[in-house]
């Protein structure tokens, strides 16, 4: 019983102490983005056609750090703004992946198997853009609820949420602020005094951001880290050996444990790799992949903003995808 317990601590705390700094990394770097970078920018940067707009989409996460968990409302509003859904989509499903944090926490976790790295980032590029291919013979039809039929763009423009800690920070709205603002010859230092409380507003923004986005998807984090040790520790390694015997079933209860945990991708491969002795590579690389993709948050987030209908039908074409094009890349990779 002793041991038993043993492994559990072990485990657990090595899975959350190595993952946690570089889960509040990513929180902070994509709260930067939620802060400083309106959302019309980012909408900007894709083209409303296809071929360079997948390209776009594949890679942007690179350039503009975000979650899964930021990756659903952002596709959203590219949605409503004429990005074209399957173009949105390759966005959701990539951007995680590409995320610097992701590859440089993989690489952490995996330090004499950089390959891992390296296949998580083709792998998922590849599925994301497959997925978004076959998305293109999806019917047209409307996604989005009713309930988020209005245009984004006829809402004030709040720079990310910024504008609510404006008037946290100051007592006013920006646009209080600005109408209100003295016309007479010290307007030069009242311009200043502006940009000061504006800037330490969005500093304001910057730091709840990260505070809600971090003890969002943390809870997620100790649930997967404690599953993980807790399997660990009660499972029989025989047990492990039965369901690696078969690729195909490996890779399925792995991609059930990335749906199931819903680690951040920032953090994800710390868990997978502890199923490292017991998996075989491919099953590891499904957890690292479709995680990012489809997870129980991701779910939820996407049945709020969009129809159910859509919302299953997409499910289905991720895990399917994800599953078809993991074995049949494993099997030309190994």
């Amino acid at each position: 019983m002793q041991a038993f317990f043993s492994t559990i601590h072990t485990v657990f705390t090595g899975i959350v102490l190595q993952a946690v700094p570089f889960m509040l990394l990513g929180a902070l770097l994509s709260s930067t983005l939620y802060a400083f970078v309106p959302d019309r920018l980012l909408i900007k940067l894709f083209p409303k056609k296809y071929g360079i707009g997948f390209l776009t989409a594949l890679f942007a996460g690179a350039l503009f750090p975000v979650c899964e968990c930021a990756a659903v409302p952002l596709m959203r509003s590219l949605i409503k703004k004429g990005v074209a859904m399957p173009i949105a989509v390759t966005f959701m499903l990539a951007s995680p992946i590409v995320n610097p944090i992701s590859i440089v926490s993989t690489l952490y976790a995996f330090p004499q198997q950089p390959s891992v790295a390296f296949y998580r980032l083709c792998f998922g590029l590849l599925i994301a853009c497959a997925i978004g291919l076959l998305l293109l013979f999806y019917p047209e039809e409307k996604y989005l609820k009713e309930d988020f039929d209005r245009e984004p763009s006829m809402q004030p423009h709040t720079f990310g949420g910024v504008d609510t800690a404006f008037r946290l920070a100051t007592g006013r709205t920006s646009v209080q602020n600005s109408r209100s603002e003295p016309q007479s010859d010290n307007f030069g230092a009242t311009a200043a005094e502006s940009k000061v409380q504006w800037l330490q507003a969005k500093v304001y923004a910057l730091l709840m951001h990260t505070c809600s986005e971090f003890f969002t998807t943390g809870p997620f984090l100790i649930l997967g880290a404690f599953i993980t040790a807790l399997i660990r520790a009660a499972v029989p390694q025989e047990l492990f050996s039965i369901t690696s015997g078969s690729a195909a079933g490996s890779l399925l209860v792995m991609m059930l444990f990335a749906f199931v945990f819903s680690a951040c991708s920032t953090s994800d491969a710390f868990i997978a790799r502890s199923f490292l002795n017991r998996f075989p590579s491919g099953s590891i690389l499904g957890f690292l992949v479709y995680g990012p993709m489809m997870d129980i948050k991701n779910l939820f987030m996407l049945l709020s903003l969009f129809k159910k209908r859509f919302v299953i039908e997409l499910t289905l074409i991720i895990t399917a995808i994800n599953f078809i094009g993991i074995s049949l890349l494993m099997r030309l990779v190994l």
